[in-house]
Formats: structure tokens, C-alpha cells, sequence
């Protein structure tokens, strides 16, 4: 008689235990990893603009400006997305004839996006040598969730360079290039 190899119904059912114990242990650390992942994508697409900006300003000697945005024009909520443009006159504003080189793609819902500044303006220039006009500052992004360990912060320095934020003091949560914390609105 010849034997057939496979499992017996004890064997099937230890497997499937184990698998299923494996599983409800992985969860939770692999919602962590996707949530840190996405934000974390947005925050590189954000730098990646940032770092063109600054070199086709230099490399152009041209002045190009970062703009929240509304679909084709500036605004005023940074979670709506934002706008890279050539900005001869240098005023922030897309004019006619000023060309949009870059899209930063709009936000999750319930997410926010800021830009706080030494000179406080609503956009960021740089100008032709690929510097800003004292526009030394930080954006700051929240998720919608509100939890301040998956925000990030990406501080630009007075010659308009532009780095990621560290948590310093090791408690999961950045700060900005004063040392003040993320807070995040809770939702």
C-alpha cells in the first residue's frame, strides 16, 4: 500500500494557531510602519521640491516661489497642495506668463500643512543665487489623526537650505530648529 504524504488535521490546525498568533502580534506593528511611511512619503515629496527650488534658482539665476495653491492659483491653506513657479516679479503670486515647474499634491483630509516664517509671508521665494530674502522658517505637517509622532517638520535655514527635524530628546516627537516640540491639533 502506498502512503499519501500531506498533513493530518491536528498538524493543519497547530499551523493555522501559530499562523494566526504571528499575525495578531504583526498587526500593530504594521499599521505603525504604513502610517510613519505615508507621512513620511509626503515629507520627502515636499524636501524633493524644495531642493529644485533652490537649485533652479541658483542654476537659472531665476526666481521661483512656493505658494499654497487652489487648484492653478495661490491661496492661503498649504493642505490644499502648492504650487513651484518661476516669479520674475517676485511678489508670491503665479502671473500670466510665470510657468508652474512643480505640483505638491494636496493632502489627506483633516491633515494640515504650515509654513511659519521670520518675515511671515504666505509663500516661500528664492532668489536668483538660490538664497531666500530672510525667509528662514519651518514647515510643519500633522496628520489628520492629529498624533504628533507621525508629523514631521522641515526646518530651511537662512541661506535656504533646506533639512528635516530631529527628535532630540528621544520621546517619538519632533522639534523645530528652536526646540519647541510638533503639537498637532487632537481630532
Amino acid at each position: 500500500m502506498k502512503r499519501i504524504a500531506g498533513f493530518t488535521l491536528i498538524e493543519l490546525m497547530l499551523g493555522l494557531t501559530i499562523l494566526t498568533i504571528v499575525t495578531i502580534l504583526a498587526l500593530p506593528s504594521f499599521t505603525d510602519f504604513v502610517k510613519r511611511y505615508k507621512n513620511k512619503a509626503k515629507q520627502f515629496e515636499l524636501f524633493e521640491i524644495l531642493i529644485l527650488m533652490r537649485s533652479k534658482a541658483y542654476s537659472e539665476n531665476r526666481s521661483y516661489s512656493l505658494c499654497p495653491s487652489q487648484e492653478t492659483s495661490c491661496a492661503n491653506n498649504w493642505s490644499g497642495g502648492a504650487l513651484l513657479f518661476t516669479d520674475d516679479d517676485r511678489d508670491g503670486t503665479l502671473d500670466t506668463g510665470e510657468k508652474v515647474e512643480r505640483l505638491f499634491a494636496p493632502l489627506e483630509d483633516g491633515a494640515t500643512l504650515s509654513w511659519n516664517a521670520f518675515n511671515n509671508k504666505g509663500y516661500l521665494i528664492f532668489n536668483p543665487g538660490g538664497t531666500t530674502p530672510s525667509q528662514s522658517g519651518n514647515f510643519s505637517y500633522c496628520p489628520a489623526s492629529g498624533e504628533a509622532k507621525y508629523g514631521w517638520i522641515i526646518i530651511l535655514n537662512a541661506i535656504g537650505r533646506p533639512y528635516f527635524a530631529k527628535d532630540k530628546d528621544g520621546d517619538g516627537i519632533v522639534e523645530n530648529g528652536s526646540g519647541k516640540k510638533l503639537i498637532c491639533p487632537q481630532t
